[in-house]
C-alpha cells in the first residue's frame, strides 16, 4: 500500500531555483524506485536522503550554507527552524500548531539512526533484516516532514533578504506585493544588519518613485508602528537620501516626508539624524539631485512639523548643511 505514497507529485514552491528542485526530484524518483523495487534498505536510505536534501535546499534559499559534516540532527533543526516562522509569527512556543510539525521534524530525525541499522549506504559485517513495516515507516517518516517543509517554503523565498533587496533595485511590484514579501521576511526575527539593509533597498526604491514600495514598505510604518523595528526604519531613512553609489539623491516631494514620519515612532531620532548629517556631509550629490537640490530643501523645511520636537534642530542642520554644500553651479 505504501507505494502510492512516493506516486503524489510533491509541492513545488514557487520561486525554487532549477537546480534546487532538480536535487529534491532526484531524490523523490530515487526513493521512487527503490519502493517499486521492493528494495526495503534502499528505501530506508532514499527516504533519509530525499529529507536531508530538502533540508540542505531550505538553509541554502535562505542564505545560510551548512558545511558538509554539518550532522543530520543540525541540518534537519536549522531547516525546520526557518519555515517555522511561516505558521504564524505570534504563536507560542507550546502551541499545537507548532508541535504537531515539531513531531514530523523529530520523526524525521530518527531516519538517520534507521539507516544506520537497516538502510543502504554502509558496509556491514553482517545483515539485518529490512520489512516492509520498517520502509513504510521510514517513508512516512520522510514524506510528512518534507512536505510540510515544501509547503511552507514559498514563504522563506518570498522572504529571502538577498533576493528581496536585489528585487528591490530592478523589479516591479504589484500592490500588496512587497506587504507580503517583507511579512514573510519576519523582520522582528531578523538581525539588525539585515533589517537595515532591507530598509536601506526600501528607501532607496522609494526614492526613485515607486509609488507600492513607499505604500507597502514606507507609510505602513506609520500605520502600525509595533510591526517595525528601529534598524530597519534607519535603512529605510538613510536609502531616502543615498542611492546605491553612496551620492546624496532624494526624491524632494516624498524623502524627506516620509523620513519625518519614522522618526516620529523611531526609538533615538536624535542619533539616526546624527548619523545621516555625518553622511550628508561626506557625500558627493548626484547628477539627478544637483537639478532638484533647492525643491529637495523646501520639501524638508516643510516636513519640519512632522518631524518630533526634541530633534528638530538637527533636521534644521541638515536642511542648512544641504544649503551649504549646494555646488556652484547652483543656484
Amino acid at each position: 500500500m505504501f507505494k502510492l505514497l512516493v506516486q503524489e507529485t510533491l509541492p513545488r514552491p514557487k520561486r525554487i531555483t532549477a537546480g534546487h528542485w532538480a536535487a529534491i526530484d532526484d531524490a523523490y524518483q530515487r526513493l521512487g524506485r527503490a519502493v517499486e523495487a521492493e528494495d526495503f534498505a534502499h528505501v530506508v536510505g532514499a527516504a533519509k536522503e530525499l529529507a536531508e536534501s530538502v533540508a540542505r535546499v531550505t538553509t541554502e534559499a535562505n542564505g545560510e550554507v551548512l558545511a558538509d559534516n554539518t550532522t543530520y540532527k543540525t541540518l534537519l533543526t536549522t531547516a525546520h527552524n526557518v519555515v517555522a516562522h511561516a505558521i504564524k509569527q505570534d504563536l507560542a512556543p507550546n502551541d499545537v500548531l507548532r508541535a504537531i510539525p515539531d513531531g514530523a521534524r523529530r520523526m524525521a530525525t530518527q531516519l538517520a539512526e534507521v539507516r544506520n541499522v537497516y538502510g543502504t549506504g554502509h558496509g556491514r559485517a553482517d545483515v539485518h533484516e529490512v520489512t516492509e513495516e520498517v520502509a513504510e515507516a521510514c517513508v512516512h517518516a520522510s514524506l510528512v516532514w518534507v512536505r510540510w517543509v515544501l509547503a511552507r517554503h514559498t514563504a522563506v523565498l518570498l522572504g529571502n533578504v538577498t533576493q528581496l533587496v536585489s528585487d528591490l533595485e530592478r523589479a516591479n511590484f504589484s500592490s500588496g506585493e512587497l506587504a507580503e514579501r517583507l511579512d514573510a521576511a519576519n523582520l522582528p526575527g531578523l538581525k539588525d544588519p539585515e533589517q537595515r539593509r532591507l530598509g536601506i533597498a526600501v528607501g532607496r526604491r522609494t526614492a526613485n518613485e515607486t509609488w507600492t514600495v513607499r505604500i507597502d514598505g514606507v507609510r505602513a510604518c506609520s500605520t502600525d508602528p509595533e510591526r517595525w523595528p528601529d534598524a530597519y526604519r534607519t535603512g529605510v531613512i538613510e536609502g531616502l537620501f543615498i542611492n546605491g553609489d553612496n551620492q546624496v539623491d532624494a526624491y524632494p516631494i516624498v524623502s524627506a516626508d516620509c523620513a519625518a514620519e519614522l522618526l516620529q515612532h523611531h526609538n533615538d531620532p536624535a542619533g539616526v539624524l546624527a548619523e545621516l548629517h555625518q553622511l550628508l556631509e561626506a557625500a558627493s550629490w548626484s547628477f539627478r539631485f544637483q537639478g532638484r537640490y533647492e525643491e529637495a530643501v523646501q520639501s524638508m523645511h516643510k516636513a519640519l512639523p512632522k518631524v518630533p520636537a526634541s530633534v528638530r534642530p538637527l533636521w534644521v542642520d541638515i536642511t542648512n548643511t544641504l544649503v551649504a554644500h549646494a555646488p556652484t553651479a547652483v543656484s
